[in-house]
């Protein structure tokens, strides 16, 4: 055994040139005689922390992925002579550039002998306690290499090796005077799927299931993190799964694709948006190829199922349901209901956007409700549980704001106060830790800070390394093996303290948003936290009661650096948000044309769920989908936008025979909500008729019309048109103006030919008689006798 202690502690690092290496990846590097098809998966390592003088197990698969068969019969896992003392010592081992001085077997085992086709072998290693005895007694990063081959009978030619590179953790025999203190900060945001606002409810229900349910990342990482004093950092609508209601009125049959509604450059790709690849305001980035790539399935027995259309059809016959939704909402909230206060973080409800909320100011009037903790559809018991933890947490998608940048957030925060008495101000923002070193290779130390600018903020900075290798945990599991993905975190850990072991220190671990929870990897890192002696757990919000004792900082505006970070800066780099200035104006409007709806109709459920609905299309989780983001944006914009054209005034034709009167139109609504308070305007379009008198206030029930009269008076014969508008209050038009053709003949004008037309045939008749009659006789003799005779 002396010889595995010198191997141990002897030995200097070996670094290999760039160019001999040929830089493999550090999961499976492969000889080029030996096919690439075989890789070695380290599933677990039992325990995750070794002990001196424990026994140790590596238990794990060799995986054919290719299509012929692959011999292999041996297998054996080695430890460099040489520990690994510092996060690029580690990193360099991974990434096969340093080399194996001199090793020591820890044990072997007898595999194969073929591996088949599509096939896998399990193998399983175990270190005995003799063995393990002689680890060295201070915590260490030990090398590990697992090796497996072709043992041939004396004489054959022997295969070349395949190779895994991994690490294991070893926790000594001494006492660990001053521990790592660390801090994980975990979001549960919603994923980008448009089906979470879906009013149908199959569509809705799967989505929801699939985002909250058992299954899914945000219970993954309440249930299968098991770190002492995690915070939680919540979007609130998480915990409703309010199905938004379906329109109000049925639109014509025209097809089921929301592109068919017609071009509007709300959801049409923006060029720039595509194709530009420079840096946008809100600091995310798009190649100039990018295109959104269709949904993969994140399960990757999906991928290596030798019957998948199986799997689809059992899926097919279960589909969730409003019950289920329903069943894991609350069980989500029972889980955050059940960790202290201080644990649980509220985001905004919905996750809006800060950055570009700065960017493209939405209207005062609405930042109350943009940027409140309070989710629609929310019901009143939830109340107690929103009213725990702190709600004046920002965490911008922005992976290097500066002071300028904090400060607008913060006025924002504050601006939404004054408009709603409920918006939280800005308390705490959560940053990369760059933002307070400018360096990502430099060591930990504060985790949070007071910061210079804005006043009374803490910044809470995120150590971006740790952070990124948690977000590529499950690649990392899916391609070495859960326990290589777990004890390079922990590696990693152990290398941050080796760099200073004496110092109090604070590391701050914040996975971005949407990264998966594998629930082997987890499981694994949370056994390796409780029994680390080098981490120390400490809840986020100790770390910022300690930063008000502290010096204020001034933010560098420096970002994760890829020169440290290699491929890891990608997974911290924000996608490119779908919002523009058109499109957040377009919003703005629609939420102004809700207001007015609400103004009118007599029950306001519809139109509050659809408030929900644009609210969400704020959100931060649509950054580099665009195409799911349209695709939501299409169905809230129809849904407001047929309630507009619902009522309507029925065109048409009125003959005006006096002076003076009432006129009547006909209201239709064809939508299945009473409606109060319309406003119907009659202009006419020239001086024949004049309106005196508008119509009264118009209300109508759910799928009904009304007649509406208004006065007018007429000015001279002749026809004219006049246009019937209806409106809200506040002036949002509904429906489309409407024609009323009117053929005007004002009494004082036709009355009088009448008249004197009746006068003239009086008169030609009694000439008529005359003439006929001729003169007229004496109707009696004169019989009177002469005087005078």
């Amino acid at each position: 055994m002396l010889a595995l202690c010198t191997g141990l502690l002897a030995g200097p690092l070996a670094v290999i040139p760039a160019a001999a290496s040929g830089t493999r990846p550090p999961s499976a590097l492969l000889p080029a005689d030996t096919g690439d098809d075989v890789a070695i998966v380290l599933d677990e390592v039992d325990p995750v922390v070794l002990t001196p003088g424990e026994p140790l197990t590596l238990t794990g698969r060799l995986v054919n992925q290719g299509a012929v068969p692959h011999r292999v019969t041996s297998l054996t896992a080695t430890v460099s002579g040489t520990t690994l003392t510092s996060r690029s010592e580690v990193d360099r081992w991974l990434d096969d550039e340093l080399d194996l001085d001199r090793t020591t077997t820890l044990g072997d085992d007898t595999v194969g002998p073929v591996v088949a086709a599509a096939g896998a072998v399990p193998f399983s290693v175990t270190v005995p306690a003799a063995v393990t005895n002689d680890l060295p007694e201070g915590p260490q990063v030990l090398p590990l290499v697992i090796s497996a081959g072709d043992e041939r009978e004396p004489g054959g030619a022997a295969a070349h090796p395949v190779r895994l590179r991994s690490t294991l953790v070893s926790a000594g025999g001494e006492e660990v005077e001053e521990p790592l203190d660390t801090s994980w900060v975990v979001p549960l945001t919603l994923p980008p799927d448009p089906d979470l606002l879906s009013p149908t409810e199959q569509t809705h229900a799967q989505a929801w299931v699939s985002a909250v349910g058992p299954d899914s990342a945000i219970s993954g990482w309440v249930t299968d993190l098991a770190v002492p004093g995690v915070t939680y950092v919540v979007d609130p609508s998480t915990l409703v799964g309010a199905r938004p209601a379906p329109a109000l009125r049925t639109p014509p049959e025209q097809g089921t694709d929301p592109a068919d509604t017609g071009p509007d450059p709300l959801t049409a790709p923006s060029p720039d948006a595509v194709t530009s690849t420079t840096e946008d305001p809100d600091g995310g980035t798009d190649a100039a190829s990018e295109t959104v790539p269709a949904p993969v399935p994140d399960d990757p027995a999906t991928t290596q199922s030798a019957s998948p259309p199986a799997q689809t059809e059992e899926a097919e016959a279960a589909p969730a349901t409003a019950a289920e939704v329903d069943q894991a909402v609350a069980t989500l909230r029972t889980q955050l209901a059940g960790l202290p206060d201080d644990q649980v973080w509220w985001l905004p409800s919905e996750d809006p956007d800060v950055v570009r909320m700065v960017a493209d100011r939405p209207p005062q009037h609405q930042l109350g409700r943009l940027l409140s903790t309070q989710p629609a559809g929310a019901q009143d018991t939830l109340a107690p549980l929103l009213s725990t933890g702190r709600r004046d947490v920002a965490w911008p998608v922005d992976p290097a704001p500066d002071a300028d940048a904090v400060t607008q957030i913060s006025d924002l925060f504050r601006s939404a106060r004054e408009e709603d008495d409920t918006a939280p101000g800005l308390g705490m923002v959560l940053l990369a830790r760059e933002s307070l070193t400018a360096d990502s290779a430099a060591a930990p130390r504060r985790g949070a800070v007071p910061l210079e600018e804005p006043e009374d903020v803490v910044g809470l900075g995120a150590d971006s390394w740790t952070s990124a290798l948690v977000a590529r945990s499950q690649a990392e599991a899916e391609q070495s093996g859960s326990g290589a993905a777990a004890q390079q975190v922990l590696a990693h850990t152990l290398g941050t303290y080796l760099e200073d072991p004496g110092a109090a220190r604070e590391l701050v671990i914040a996975p971005p948003r949407l990264t998966p929870a594998p629930p082997e990897v987890l499981a694994q890192l949370s056994e390796g936290w409780r029994t680390a002696p080098w981490l120390r757990s400490v809840t986020a919000q100790e770390l910022v009661q300690r930063a008000g004792t502290g010096d204020t900082v001034q933010l560098t505006g420096e970002r994760p650096q890829e020169a440290v970070l290699g491929d890891l800066a990608e997974l911290l780099a924000p996608g490119r948000s779908p919002l523009d200035r058109e499109r957040t104006a377009a919003l703005a409007r629609n939420a102004g044309e809700l207001d007015d709806l609400e103004e009118v109709v007599r029950d306001t459920t519809a139109t509050q769920s659809w408030r929900a609905s644009l609210a969400a299309l704020w959100s931060s989780r649509w950054r580099s989908h665009e195409e799911e983001w349209s695709t939501a944006r299409a169905v809230v914009r129809e849904d407001v936008r047929s309630a507009l054209q619902g009522v309507t005034v029925t065109p048409s034709t009125v003959n005006f025979l006096t002076d003076q009167g009432e006129i009547s139109v006909t209201v239709v609504n064809d939508l299945g909500v009473a409606l109060d308070d319309l406003v119907l305007e009659v202009v006419a379009s020239n001086g024949r008729l004049q309106v005196i008198r508008q119509p009264d206030p118009v209300s109508i029930g759910a799928d009904s019309r009304a007649s509406v009269s208004f006065e007018a008076r007429s000015i001279t014969r002749g026809e004219t048109r006049l246009t019937a508008t209806l409106r809200t209050p506040d002036g949002t038009t509904l429906g489309e103006p409407a024609p009323i053709e009117v053929r005007v003949q004002p009494t004082g004008i036709w009355v009088y030919w009448v008249l004197g037309g009746l006068a003239g045939v009086v008169l030609v008749l009694g000439l008529a008689r005359a003439v006929r009659r001729g003169p007229r006789a004496s109707g009696r003799s004169d019989t009177r006798p002469e005087e005078g005779r």
